[in-house]
């Protein structure tokens, strides 16, 4: 047996028997390639077609065929497969690019983002440098449809950790079927059989366990390695049965094809993020990407839309164009906040610019290398300049990467950020003035929190963990025994927000300040959805706690504030502003009889996230926002639940923005940490101006 090879006990003429059907060179999968980047690339720059995530779908069957094709047919042609081989293959075909992007885009990320922005960014490209990505991203709670806040500009490795995840173990497993076959005398079909049988409980089991994760927790079964096995296991499926997909009439092959294709497009244009993912969501990718491949197996007609050149081309550069237009897209995106179609125009030149030039001075010179091979014994060791070049680049990469992460990790031990106290505002006058200056500001001034801290500095840790069974006897659910004045806060994660705030003003008056909410679960009589299938299902019983807390402790007074932007469960979606209203009146009348004063406080505007928005490149006016009108309408509706009797009305309107205007930092203190929340520090500093909202409703008659 050589080095690096496994040799199952092989019938001679196994080893002598002629690659299987369809093992060739097929153009036709490389136009599967290339509708499959094009509509992820769509998706991405310009959220159309809703459904062009499904692309990396087709990557993966089409990488499950390819691959397993392979390893059959050198089973076939030298009765074994050599794992040393495989292995130096998948590495000069995917190491060198991939560690050229994760190190560009660091080095990217290091010149324009800041402090945790640029360490996040690092952390992932030693995730994906690894190729665990995806379970990086599903750990941290990643929505692959987020929209709003700091997207990492590697995200998308995830799909190349989930491929790389599972060449590690099929090969291996492949091996094991075939040499147990031959051992129990299985040759040639009997052995494809058995690798049949093996492959199919792979993907029974993968779907299985898919179904129970997209119920359980779908953001990490979008990423998870188990419940995407089995679209790579039906592209293995279809290399196993090639030759019997070769039987296939030769006039129904293009029915299959076309129908397949047919399929594709449909997938992409009705497939959405709201949709059950991968489980059922990708079955019509995969299908519809199964027949394409079965039909061109034995032989192929002319598909003009999978089979021109123009068509190949691209399918030629997919690997280089999926890696470098998301960094792209992010990156440009960041330096060009107010960019719109700019950003687009930008990201498409610079990913098919990149894209050439990788596919023809790195891909295909590495790939066709003899990087990594084996020299025969007694030959001397000789590179070429390029050979020379090639090795130090790809070991450049992987070293940038890995010290960049170390760099940041310890100058984020050794150097934590000491945030000062910063100055509270006397008047609405005084607040009013510093916010027209923020609006004229042309650079940036010294900011509180510093704005690479944000993560870790800019929001009260602990908050919004709401009231349920899993929070343990004794925290804030359980008021016992009654202090002597109670406040209590509800709502969702904007609730939480203010704490600060309502701590600052209340707590040196004697207040006992509770903390009552749930983020993602708005305190309305109406049952919500959450992006976060668990607070979804946790939100209801919480809202129950709630009310018996507030009807048992019947505190002196309870402050509610909820984000304007809901999913209500009955309507499958937003609801009208109407059905919003009401749900909030319901909650009021039903919920709050027993609270002596009811206090509703206006949430902040929506604006730029200050993670993605304020960078080395921009300025202040890239980051002001304006007051939309679905905002004011719903500040009205707000108004006229709960400035009426028996609750009181505080707009904040004017604590962030002049002239429906708004800018990111209000005298040096950054207003959000996200797009919707306000930081500790900027809650705290409206303190005055709390305290006297609150004194004409203190000095009012309990409601009890």
């Amino acid at each position: 047996m050589s080095s690096g090879s496994v040799t199952a006990p092989v019938h001679r003429a196994a080893a002598r028997r002629p690659p299987a059907p369809g093992s060739g060179f097929r153009q036709d999968i490389q136009g599967l390639r290339a509708f499959a980047v094009v509509v992820v690339i769509l998706e991405h720059v310009f959220g159309w077609p809703a459904g062009g995530f499904v692309g990396v779908d087709v990557f993966f069957v089409v990488s499950g065929f390819l691959i397993t094709g392979l390893l059959l047919d050198e089973h076939d042609r030298r009765g074994r497969i050599s794992f040393a081989d495989f292995y130096r293959r998948r590495v000069r075909r995917i190491l060198p690019l991939a560690m050229l992007v994760l190190a560009s885009t660091y080095l990217a990320s290091s010149l324009l983002f800041l402090g945790e922005r640029v360490r996040a960014t690092a952390w992932d490209a030693l995730w994906a440098g690894l190729f665990a990505a995806n379970w990086r991203f599903a750990a941290a709670g990643t929505d692959y449809w987020q929209t709003d806040g700091p997207v990492s500009p590697l995200r998308h490795y995830w799909s190349l950790s989930v491929e790389e995840q599972f060449y590690l173990v099929w090969p291996v497993l492949l091996v094991a079927v075939l040499g147990l076959a031959a051992r129990r005398g299985g040759y040639g079909s009997r052995s494809r059989w058995a690798v049949g049988v093996v492959l199919a409980a792979v993907v029974v089991g993968s779907i299985a366990f898919a179904m129970w994760e997209v119920g359980q927790r779908p953001t990490v079964a979008y990423f998870s390695t188990f419940s995407r096995a089995w679209e790579l296991g039906v592209g293995a499926l279809l290399a196993v049965a090639a030759p019997l997909l070769a039987r296939i009439p030769t006039p129904a092959r293009p029915a299959y094809q076309w129908l397949g294709l047919t399929g594709l497009v449909v997938s992409v244009l009705v497939i959405t993020a709201q949709s059950p993912f991968p489980v059922p969501g990708a079955f019509l990718a995969v299908i519809s990407t199964a027949l394409v491949i079965a039909g061109g197996v034995g032989g192929q007609r002319l598909m003009f839309p999978l089979t021109n050149r123009a068509v190949g081309y691209v399918g030629d550069l997919s690997y280089s164009l999926y890696l470098w237009h998301f960094p792209l897209l992010i990156l440009i995106g960041a330096a060009l906040p107010a960019g719109g179609h700019i950003v687009a125009v930008l990201t498409l030149v610079g990913t098919a610019a990149l894209s050439v030039l990788s596919y023809h001075l790195v891909e295909n010179p590495v790939r066709r290398s003899s990087w990594l091979e084996r020299r025969p014994p007694g030959t001397p060791r000789q590179l070429t300049g390029v050979a020379r070049f090639r090795r130090a680049a790809s070991l450049v990469a992987l070293a940038a990467v890995t010290v960049s992460v170390g760099t940041v990790a310890v100058r984020t031990s050794s150097s934590p950020q000491v945030v000062p106290e910063v100055a509270v505002v006397a008047s609405q006058r005084e607040l009013s003035q510093q916010i027209g200056a923020a609006l004229d500001a042309a650079d940036w001034p010294v900011l509180t929190p510093p704005p690479g801290e944000l993560d870790t500095l800019g929001f009260t840790r602990g908050d919004g963990q709401g009231c349920r069974p899993s929070v343990p006897e004794g925290n804030d659910c359980t008021v016992t025994p009654r202090p002597r004045r109670l406040a209590v806060v509800v709502g969702d994660s904007i609730g939480s927000a203010w704490l600060p705030l309502v701590r600052r003003v209340l707590e040196p008056d004697g207040w006992e300040v509770r903390d009552l909410t749930y983020a993602g679960c708005p305190f309305l009589a109406s049952d919500t959805v959450s992006p976060t299938a668990s607070i979804t299902e946790a939100c209801p019983g919480h809202r129950r706690a709630v009310r018996t807390v507030i009807e048992n402790s019947r505190p002196d007074l309870v402050i509610l504030s909820n984000a304007y932007r809901q999913r209500f469960a009955d309507t499958g979606g937003n609801p009208s502003l109407a059905e919003w209203e009401q749900a909030a009146r319901t909650a009021k009348e039903r919920w709050l009889g027993a609270a002596g004063r009811v206090v509703a406080l206006q949430p902040p505007p929506l604006g730029p996230d200050p993670k993605t928005c304020i960078t080395r490149l921009s300025v202040p006016r890239d980051c002001v926002s304006t007051l939309s009108e679905e905002y004011r309408s719903y500040a009205e509706a707000d108004r006229r639940v709960w400035g009426g009797k028996g609750s009181w009305y505080i707009p904040t309107t004017d604590w962030f923005c002049l002239s429906g205007r708004c800018p990111i930092f209000i005298g040096g203190v950054i207003v959000r940490r996200d797009g919707n929340h306000v930081t500790a520090d900027y809650a705290r500093r409206l303190s005055p101006l709390f305290d006297d909202a609150l004194t004409p409703v203190l000095g009012q008659p309990s409601t009890e």
